[in-house]
Order: C-alpha cells, then sequence, then structure tokens
C-alpha cells in the first residue's frame, strides 16, 4: 500500500538560552559555568502514515505534536533524520497562520492555491465553494487585518480543504469557532476521509480520536510512546494524564472536573453529526461512527420542506471478520414518539459483501418526507441475520420538517400516496383524480 508520510529519524534540538545575562556570565566563566543547553522538542520518531489514514496525534502541552506536523508539511527542518511526503499537502497551524494581514481573503485565498501549484483559472473556478464555505460576507473582500480570530479560522479551513488535498494537516483545527461552524468542518473532514485524503490532526480530545481516527499516536516529552488503535492509544493518553495528576497531587480535583466539562460541551457542539451523541448497543463486532443528514445537494440539512428528499448517510466500522452484514435506519417521531419506518440494505437488496476488521462501509438512504412537520430522529444499525445487533446507535442524528417551501398538507404523521375516483349513482367513473 502506497505510503502518504514516512518519517525516519526525525529530530528537532533547539539551543536554549536563558538571557543575555546569563550568556554573559557563561562567557566570563571561561565555560566553568554553563547556562546554556540542548533541548530536544523530538527524538528518534519513525513513522509511517498509509495513504487514506486518518491518523490523531495525542500528548500533553510541549510534546512535540505541533512540531512534528511542522516538520511533516515542510514548515520546519529536522536535525536528524528524513522526511517523505507524497501528495499534495495543505496545512492549518493556528488562526490564520500563513495568511498576509495586508492582502484581502480572496487574494489570500488565490496565493495558498498558486502556492500549491493550482492555476490562476482552477482558483478562480473554486472561489465560489471558498467563500460559501468561509460565510464571511463582505470581509471576504477586505484585509485580513480586520478579522476576528473566528473570521481567520473559517477562511483557513475553507481554503484547505476547497483545494483536492491528498495529505491534510490539521493543528488543533477544530478547536475555534462556534458550535455550528464545528459541526461543519467535521462534516468536511468525514467528507475528505471517505474520499481518501490522508488526514493528520493534533487534538486534546480523546473523544474525537476515538470517534474519528483510523490510527493514532501518542507523543511524550518528544518522544513516540505508542501508537495503533485509536482506543487503545487514547487509554493509555488517559493513564498518562492520571498518573502525572497523582504526582501533582491534583486527581480527581478542580482539573479533573473541568476536562469532563469540556468534554460535555464538545459533545454538545458535534451533536448529530456523529454517533457516539446516541446510546448504543450490539456485540461489539461492529459500530456506528457517524450518521448525518444531507439534503438534495449532498450539504448537512437541519430542515427539510415536507415532501421533500434527504440522504442518511451512515457511516460504520467493524470489530471482527464478518462474511455477511446490512447497514440500517429507522426513521423516528419525536412528537408523537412512534417509529416511522425502517430498512436495511439487504431489505432493498444490496449486498455489502465480506468485511475484514477495522475495515469501514458507508451506505447513503435517499428517501421522501412526505411528512407532518416536526422532529425527527434516525437511528442506524449494523445487523446480521438472525442475530442481535452487531452495533446500533439511537438518536445519532435529527432533522425538522417544515412547512416552508412544501405544496403537502399533511393530516395525520404521514401523506400516503393516493389515488382518489369519483363514481357516480351507476358505477360510472365521473372523475378519474389524479395520484397524490
Amino acid at each position: 500500500m502506497t505510503l502518504a508520510v514516512s518519517l525516519e529519524g526525525i529530530g528537532k534540538r533547539y539551543r536554549i538560552s536563558p538571557t543575555r545575562s546569563s550568556l554573559l556570565r557563561e562567557t566570563l566563566s571561561f565555560g566553568k559555568v554553563k547556562r546554556s543547553h540542548d533541548f530536544w522538542a523530538l527524538q528518534d520518531i519513525n513513522l509511517e502514515v498509509q495513504r487514506g489514514t486518518t491518523l490523531g496525534i495525542l500528548g500533553r502541552n510541549g510534546a512535540g505534536k505541533s512540531t512534528l506536523l511542522r516538520i511533516i508539511s515542510g514548515v520546519l527542518q529536522p536535525s536528524t533524520g528524513t522526511v517523505e511526503v507524497n501528495g499534495r499537502l495543505t496545512a492549518i497551524f493556528g488562526l490564520g497562520s500563513g495568511f498576509n494581514p495586508e492582502f484581502t481573503g480572496r487574494e489570500n485565498a488565490m496565493l495558498n492555491g498558486l502556492i500549491l501549484g493550482i492555476d490562476r483559472a482552477e482558483m478562480l473556478k473554486r472561489f465560489d465553494e471558498i467563500e460559501a464555505f468561509a460565510d464571511i460576507g463582505e470581509f471576504m473582500d477586505q484585509p485580513v487585518r480586520t478579522y476576528s480570530s473566528g473570521m481567520k479560522s473559517r477562511l483557513g479551513f475553507a481554503v484547505a480543504v476547497n483545494v483536492d488535498p491528498e495529505v491534510l494537516v490539521l493543528d488543533e483545527a477544530l478547536s475555534a469557532g462556534d458550535a455550528a461552524f464545528k459541526k461543519k468542518t467535521l462534516q468536511r473532514m468525514y467528507d475528505l476521509r471517505e474520499s481518501g485524503t490522508t488526514i493528520l490532526f493534533v487534538s486534546h480530545s480523546m473523544g474525537m480520536v476515538k470517534k474519528f481516527c483510523t490510527d493514532a499516536v501518542l507523543l511524550h516529552k518528544g518522544r513516540l510512546v505508542t501508537q495503533g488503535d485509536p482506543e487503545e492509544v487514547a487509554d493509555r493518553y488517559r493513564e498518562l494524564i492520571e498518573r502525572a495528576q497523582e504526582k501533582d497531587g491534583t486527581a480527581g480535583g478542580p482539573d479533573r472536573g473541568l476536562d469532563d466539562m469540556l468534554e460535555r460541551e464538545e459533545e454538545e457542539d458535534l451533536e448529530g453529526v456523529g454517533s457516539r451523541n446516541g446510546s448504543a448497543r450490539g456485540t461489539g463486532e461492529a459500530e456506528i461512527e457517524a450518521v448525518r443528514v444531507l439534503d438534495e445537494s449532498g450539504e448537512p440539512a437541519g430542515e427539510v420542506p415536507s415532501g421533500g428528499t434527504v440522504t442518511v448517510r451512515v457511516n460504520a466500522r467493524y470489530s471482527a471478520d464478518l462474511e455477511e452484514s446490512s447497514l440500517g435506519i429507522t426513521l423516528r417521531s419525536k412528537k408523537a414518539g412512534v417509529e416511522v419506518f425502517s430498512t436495511d440494505t439487504g431489505l432493498e437488496g444490496v449486498s455489502l459483501g465480506p468485511r475484514r476488521e477495522r475495515e469501514r462501509a458507508t451506505a447513503d438512504f435517499t428517501f421522501g418526507v412526505p411528512l407532518q412537520p416536526g422532529t425527527y430522529t434516525v437511528d442506524a444499525f449494523v445487523a446480521r441475520q438472525g442475530d442481535p445487533y452487531l452495533g446500533r446507535t439511537n438518536g445519532a442524528a435529527s432533522f425538522k420538517v417544515t412547512r416552508a417551501g412544501s405544496e403537502l398538507s399533511v393530516g395525520g404523521l404521514v401523506h400516503l400516496p393516493t389515488k382518489v375516483e369519483v363514481h357516480g349513482p351507476g358505477g360510472e367513473l365521473e372523475s378519474p383524480g389524479r395520484p397524490s
């Protein structure tokens, strides 16, 4: 399998000189007093990232995470070792890093594209998508120095994900912005992952790494401690944090309460994007990773007119080899508290075929919604005939059905397709009517 990123023996050394006065004392002591020293931000990092991998990089502050991404991106040169990157790479470091503050957002977007090797004509074609994603209005044509931090974040992400990156590098890219923008960026990251883009991103969120990544690594004091399954790496990271808190005498104290609060806030921010927000059941042989509701243009759908069409996209990951299985959904009315309908790939005559451990599957269910206005929730599941659910999540996504833009007037919960005929006293057909 082709490697997207290969690191061999990577190290990054800095010369630490505390102050000018310290340097002077060191010089005047003729070497007897040592104030300067070498600091290794990274040491002996060996890592191979397969094409299409989503790699989460965990570690405490100062572990070397951002330094590693900057070396991979070519922003920093390593002191030791070699780096190889195959494919077009885009990166986001901090809020609006790499932007010229005197240039407008449009000019900065063009400049970034040209640097990546995209010609001017092609970038002009992509401006509509970039502008729509950034959603900063007239500020697109204002100098970046007039932007708020959130606007810089929006523009940076919009440019990075709309230039067809083969390798996308993100340094805490989801830590800024409001909840709606976080959902929007995560949706796009899912789309990029499904298209085969290799994604490397730094995060302090163990839940995010477990939810989104195919692989993970843990850095500690500049060294790669462990790598592999995101669940196992995240658990190792939690153990590392707890040991550090015990050493500092803060275990179970205010810091732990703050961590729990931040975890809850993150879950609220990402509600409706992934499946971990709903209750999960099953044998554990498969897991629903994400459930999304999309409109007719493939964009996230929060509201749908009665009589419109939606697509529910289900992403699943297998924890065991399975010769057969099916992905399915159940639509429920939140107001009425009843199941509206349920289906799966098997019932629709679509075979998923054999699936191997850690393999992913995605299914799109597209259907009309001739429903009464209200909120509808979506459950998703992985099943095998005659067995309990292999994986299931309830209330993983939701959408609202509205009257706006609708020609339907629904009485009851659902408007069923109906044909009406009117007959005279003698049984003759007076009006053939029409199917509704």
